[in-house]
């Protein structure tokens, strides 16, 4: 069996699943600690696919633990063109893969204009045409992000941790704060979509992906009841990426 081990290596989180082929035989998630990482390099792995947005220190340990274990690996990068997908940047290195790849998996998956959400560490938006042309998006601070702005430059917002997610009005600070970081994301969202509408046209598919992606499709309640929540957006771009031409 040539096992291949896919990583979507993050600041917070590294989200990991292994294949068979094209058979999703396991799949997890670790905290940011390569230590976590040895054993499943060392399980009969033949190949490691990798996404990575973290720092250049830990990237070059994740080469290192790599190397060190013998095994063939591959970092995808953002590219100009792939997979019918065009890059609407100009310098297509500063795209981070995590968007490159969610945008390959997405429009390869629907063939058809899409706005695709990843809600993680940091929320992204990007708008694909029909015709798979990138025309731009955004990058926002996520919901944990948001919080821990609030807590280091604040001087008396002071809040303890949300039962549930919400965007009602707050009537206590804890309140305040973790619904206003909900209503800070979907109303930036809903915003995103109407701004992309003037560039793809009012017919597309709306997915999402990332931590918080559920969170935010069940607050958007009823203007959300098309979108389709995809946990792995960005690994599913792998293959795409790495595809040998």
């Amino acid at each position: 069996m040539a096992l291949i081990l896919e990583l979507d290596v993050g600041n917070t989180a590294i989200k990991w699943r292994r294949l068979n082929g094209a058979v999703i035989l396991d799949s997890g998630r670790i905290a940011n600690e390569l230590e976590g990482l040895k054993e499943l390099v060392g399980a009969g792995v033949c190949l490691v696919r990798v996404a990575s947005v973290a720092f250049a220190e830990r990237e070059a340990e994740l080469r290192a633990l790599l190397v060190g274990a013998k095994v063939k690996y591959e970092f995808a990068v953002s590219q100009a063109e792939c997979a019918g997908v065009k890059n609407g940047y100009d310098d297509v290195s500063r795209m981070g893969v995590d968007r490159w790849l969610a945008m390959l998996a997405a429009y390869n998956s629907c063939r058809d204009a899409c706005v695709i959400i990843d809600a993680g560490t940091a929320l992204t938006i990007d708008a694909v045409g029909k015709d798979g042309q990138h025309h731009g998006g955004y990058i926002l601070p996520g919901a944990g992000l948001a919080l821990r702005a609030l807590e280091q430059s604040t001087g008396r917002v002071r809040f303890g941790i949300a039962e549930s997610a919400d965007t009602g009005l707050g009537k206590n600070t804890d309140a305040c704060v973790h619904n206003g970081k909900w209503l800070g994301l979907v109303g930036a969202v809903k915003l995103a979509l109407y701004e992309a509408e003037k560039q793809i046209g009012r017919h597309y598919k709306v997915l999402v992906t990332g931590g918080d992606g559920m969170n935010v499709k069940q607050l958007a309640g009823e203007y959300a009841e098309s979108w389709h929540y995809s946990r792995d957006l960005v690994l599913d771009g792998l293959a795409l990426a790495l595809a040998k031409a």
